[in-house]
């Protein structure tokens, strides 16, 4: 699975699931965040998650690791179920229809 196919199926997660948090800031904010960590490459989140563990706490930079290892684990099974489907897949299927948490 190439970076930049898991990377831009996140983006889509994202704006896919946007609207479900209209009315609840923080947890955009924490779900951006972590797919932001889920979308980098493996040094450059352990980069990331070292200069949160310096800046807001090792307990923070473990929940976010843990959120992006999700987020990724979700968006990565969902692009291996697609391409084993046949030629034409369901209109509704999408990264945001993974089980994200």
């Amino acid at each position: 699975m190439r970076q930049n196919e898991i990377s831009a199926a996140i983006a889509a997660m994202l704006d896919l699931r946007r609207p479900q948090y209209k009315d609840m800031p923080q947890a955009w904010r924490s779900l951006c965040e972590a797919s932001h960590v889920a979308s980098l490459p493996e040094a450059a989140q352990a980069d990331f998650l070292n200069r949160v563990t310096t800046q807001r706490g090792a307990d923070t930079a473990l929940r976010l690791r843990e959120h992006a290892a999700s987020i990724r684990a979700s968006v990565v099974h969902f692009l291996e179920r697609r391409k084993h489907v046949c030629m034409h897949p369901s209109p509704t299927a999408s990264p945001a229809n993974a089980e994200v948490s």
